[in-house]
């Protein structure tokens, strides 16, 4: 959630990219990892790295949102990493033992990408813009195409074409919000002020079978029986995934609203009601946690049943909390000045393990906050499995991945 959908409260819109953050896209969005369909079974999460990374690997992927978040560009499976390829338009895995590539699969007529693509069981889903030439007097025909690939192999499964109106932004890129074992959420929207709103669509993951499509509806968070989202009006909405029936509205216009998926079960939205940060509740709209005078930006899930938000307090200070899924219950704060505890830089969380940076690179468990280790390696990585860390080299547009010292030694 390093990215957010923004709304203004007059008529120009300001759109802004969203990305699922970094477990969401690591854990399929709740869903077990597998590739070829081979279940992934869990494992313990890795406790330290090595100094140097053993594999590097570089595409010409779309430019990360932020400076060195692997998770804009890449989404993590077991043993491969899924990225999008922007000079022969398609998408490519990349082995993480290696730093060599899989496979890759070019999507025809393919155009435009933003974000990842999704990782969702066995499949890999991609979403890019097409174009279909005009002929004589006949404009050219803009549209989405959304496709889903073996994860392992990269075959093509299904293909389906979605139509966008005449007067789409030609600057508007769709991206894949979310996929689960039902559901795709493809959302597209143009960067900036755009006087065209945006379109959402929802298909099923195993055809391909567009089960609808909502104009002036951006999706921000696919749930099994709900998609949330912002209307053009500025509205907070969820809809029903099996039919597109609006089951609940919410007015956050006031300020900028922000929205993004922190886990399943909730919503985030910031900047709305005076300028808290809310956690929603995606199947009735109702508030589950207000964050007060702390401003939460972004939340981690850790693929199990917490996540971990990072922000700012009241006077500008790093804060970091962590809160269950379940309940919305908040477990532990940062910082904390009785024990003399300040809040970390989170990086990475997964499957219990919160990995942060405090002058050195170190782990807390996601439970309770204490230190894990505080000699995990030089680096804390911004994308993590149960195999390996990952970290985005902003400066080579290169992801280096780091395999888990544990792991090496042991083998």
């Amino acid at each position: 959630m390093h990215s957010a959908n923004r709304r203004s409260a007059v008529g120009r819109r300001l759109r802004a990219a969203f990305a699922i953050g970094v477990l969401c896209a690591v854990a399929a969005c709740g869903g077990q990892p597998s590739e070829g369909g081979r279940a992934i079974k869990s494992k313990v999460p890795p406790a330290s790295f090595p100094d140097t990374p053993t594999a590097t690997f570089q595409g010409a992927w779309p430019s990360p949102v932020s400076d060195d978040d692997p998770a804009d560009v890449v989404t993590l499976g077991a043993s491969l990493a899924y990225t999008y390829d922007q000079d022969d338009v398609g998408v490519t895995a990349f082995r993480l033992d290696s730093g060599d590539l899989a496979w890759h699969t070019a999507v025809p007529d393919g155009g435009s990408v933003a974000q990842a693509p999704r990782l969702t069981g066995d499949k890999v889903i991609g979403a890019f813009t097409t174009t279909e030439e005009g002929s004589g007097i006949y404009a050219d025909r803009r549209g989405i195409t959304v496709v889903a690939l073996d994860a392992g192999t990269g075959a093509t499964l299904w293909t389906r074409a979605i139509s966008v109106g005449k007067d789409t932004d030609p600057t508007a890129v769709p991206h894949v919000v979310g996929a689960d074992a039902q559901h795709v959420l493809v959302a597209s929207d143009a960067p900036g002020y755009s006087e065209t709103p945006p379109l959402s669509a929802l298909l099923d993951t195993r055809t391909g079978r567009v089960v609808w499509t909502d104009t002036g509806f951006e999706g921000v968070d696919l749930e099994p029986s709900v998609v949330v989202g912002v209307r053009d009006d500025g509205d907070f909405v969820g809809r029903s995934t099996t039919d597109g029936a609006q089951l609940w509205k919410r007015d956050l216009r006031l300020g900028e609203a922000r929205t993004s998926d922190p886990g399943p079960g909730l919503t985030w939205a910031d900047g709305a009601e005076a300028g808290g940060t809310l956690l929603i509740d995606p199947a009735t709209g109702a508030t589950r946690l207000d964050s007060g005078d702390t401003s939460l930006d972004e939340c981690r899930y850790d693929g199990w049943n917490t996540t971990v938000c990072a922000g700012a307090d009241s006077s500008g200070g790093a804060s970091v909390w962590a809160v269950d899924v379940r309940s919305a219950r908040v477990l532990w704060r940062l910082p904390d000045e009785a024990a003399d505890r300040v809040a970390p830089e989170i990086t990475a969380v997964w499957h219990g393990v919160v990995y942060a940076q405090a002058g050195r690179a170190m782990t807390l468990d996601v439970r309770t906050g204490r230190d894990l280790r505080t000699d995990i390696g030089l680096v804390s990585p911004a994308m993590v499995n149960d195999g390996y860390g990952l970290v985005y080299d902003a400066t080579a547009r290169a992801i280096d991945v780091y395999p888990s010292a544990d792991a090496s030694a042991a083998g």
